[in-house]
């Protein structure tokens, strides 16, 4: 092949050379699990009479010690009672969550008339009942919106708690709270499985006996009657996690040489979290382990999920990936190089090699620190003929 140097690299005359597209590649060394478990700390709550509940937190909210998640009435309480009180709670929950002061009131003409026709409808009720300070309050509201004055974030909190205590007042029978004795995320979803996949418990068991742990069911009671002692909802520890799964043998091992390791989820978002190896189990019959992996850091996703395919993680190497016979053998020891184009010019690239799989024939690479053609300015690397 004849060359010509330039003042830019290598310009080649007579090119019969192949080349690939250079693109930034990740290659993780581990092993997937298609059948492993979130594991976590959860307190069921259960009914203290038979009656409808009604469900104060929503699905993910963060809870803190002693606050009231849910309720049940033992009385006459419809639905769409229920209905109303929660549309009331989530207007509150948007309210509090503000950090500044937000306006009840805008400038927008249509939207404070359809607030004022809102009111109204709701005058001959009161007026029926022989409520008049509910009377009085719509009418001093009416008179807020027409005269362009804002309440504050505490008013317009304070006049959605009157309507929930009238509300409330309305349903007749005894009302029991529930309240939370721990903090962490709520969830009114109840699969069976919070006393059975509890550490302690699955190191108990052999790898087919977790294989074969599956519910049944996934209640959701919310706006239903239930009776006395019926799980209503439960509170997860958010701090602290775990992963439980069932791997060959030579993962196992690879595990137990390990203290951390790297978890990804195929199936929940944004998730590349660390985990610390506490348990690896003997192998059985057919040389399966039970693993579980401790994880520390919250991750929102993962509270809607029990069953996940787990990408165990080893080591991650980033770089770019290339056949093995595009790297040549520089002068010195573990001195490569790798010849890379750029427009119509060719430059000798330092590489450092990162990972190679010799049975797949690729490596990842990554340009040397003191190298002076750097790979990232580059376009493509020649893998043919040079």
């Amino acid at each position: 092949v004849l060359l010509a140097v330039t003042a830019y690299g290598i310009a080649y005359f007579v090119m019969p050379v192949s080349s690939i597209e250079l693109n930034q590649y990740t290659h993780s060394v581990g092993f997937i699990c298609d059948n492993a478990y979130i594991v976590r700390e959860e307190a069921v709550y259960y009914s203290d009479a038979e009656g409808i509940v009604y469900n104060i937190a929503s699905n993910g909210d963060r809870i803190s010690l002693n606050t009231e998640i849910s309720t049940v009435y033992s009385g006459n309480a419809n639905v769409d009672a229920l209905k109303k009180l929660n549309t009331i709670d989530l207007q509150i929950n948007k309210l509090k969550s503000n950090d500044h002061s937000s306006k009840l009131y805008n400038t927008d003409s249509d939207a404070n008339e359809n607030r004022i026709a809102e009111k109204i409808s709701g005058l001959p009720q009161h007026a029926q009942d022989d409520n008049v300070a509910e009377v009085r309050n719509i009418k001093d509201t009416i008179n807020a919106i027409r005269s362009g004055n804002s309440l504050s974030t505490d008013e317009q909190i304070n006049e959605l708690k009157t309507e929930r205590a009238r509300i409330e007042n309305g349903i007749s029978g005894k009302k029991y709270d529930i309240i939370s004795e721990h903090s962490g995320i709520f969830s009114p979803y109840i699969d069976g499985l919070e006393s059975v996949l509890v550490p302690d418990k699955i190191e108990q068991l052999t790898p087919e006996q977790l294989l074969n742990t599956k519910s049944d069911k996934s209640e959701y009671v919310n706006g239903k009657t239930v009776s006395l002692g019926t799980p209503v909802c439960k509170i997860m520890n958010n701090h602290t996690w775990y992963i439980a799964g069932v791997t060959n043998k030579d993962y196992a091992e690879q595990l137990k040489s390990r203290k951390n390791v790297k978890v990804r989820f195929t199936n929940v978002t944004d998730s590349d979290v660390k985990a610390e190896v506490i348990y690896t189990g003997e192998a059985d019959d057919n040389e399966n382990c039970i693993f579980i992996l401790k994880i520390s850091s919250y991750l929102e996703s993962a509270f809607s999920y029990r069953n996940v395919s787990a990408h165990i993680v080893f080591e991650a190497y980033t770089g770019y990936k290339v056949p093995v016979d595009s790297i040549r053998t520089g002068d010195g020891l573990n001195n490569y190089y790798v010849i890379a184009r750029e427009g119509s010019n060719s430059y000798e690239c330092e590489v450092d090699v990162l990972y190679t799989d010799a049975t797949e024939g690729f490596s990842v690479i990554t340009a040397r620190n003191d190298a002076k053609f750097k790979l990232g300015a580059m376009e493509r690397i020649v893998t043919g003929e040079r």
